[in-house]
C-alpha cells in the first residue's frame, strides 16, 4: 500500500495545528479576556477589590482622571485585605505588563 506524501504532509499538518490549538485553550483567553492580562477581573475580585479599597481609604478617581497611588500603608492594607477576601493581590497596575511602580520616591521626569 502507498501512501503519498502530500496524504502524509496533511495529516501532519492537522495534528500539528490541533495540538496548538489545545495547547493555547489549556492556557486560557488571550489578553483582555477572563483569566488574562490586561483586566480579566471577576465580578467578585472587582467587588473584593472595591471593598478594600474602601475600607483602607483610597479615593475613588473622578471620571476621566487619573488614580493617585496608594500610601504604602494603603497598598499594605490593601493586600492583607485582598489576601482575607481569598484573593491574591495584583502585581500589575495600570498598563498590561507594568510592573508595581517601585516604593522609592520618584525625581520626576528627566
Amino acid at each position: 500500500m502507498t501512501i503519498s506524501k502530500k496524504y502524509i504532509l496533511t495529516v501532519i499538518s492537522v495534528l500539528s495545528l490541533h495540538t496548538a490549538s489545545m495547547a493555547q485553550a489549556q492556557q486560557g483567553p488571550g489578553p483582555g479576556g477572563p483569566g488574562g492580562p490586561g483586566g480579566g477581573q471577576s465580578q467578585a475580585q472587582r467587588e473584593a477589590f472595591r471593598a478594600c479599597a474602601d475600607s483602607v481609604g483610597m479615593e475613588k478617581p473622578e471620571p476621566g482622571k487619573r488614580p493617585t497611588a496608594p500610601s504604602e500603608e494603603q497598598r499594605a492594607a490593601l493586600d492583607a485585605c485582598l489576601k482575607e477576601k481569598g484573593f491574591e493581590p495584583p502585581t500589575r497596575f495600570g498598563r498590561p505588563g507594568g510592573e508595581r511602580p517601585p516604593q522609592e520616591a520618584s525625581a520626576g521626569a528627566q
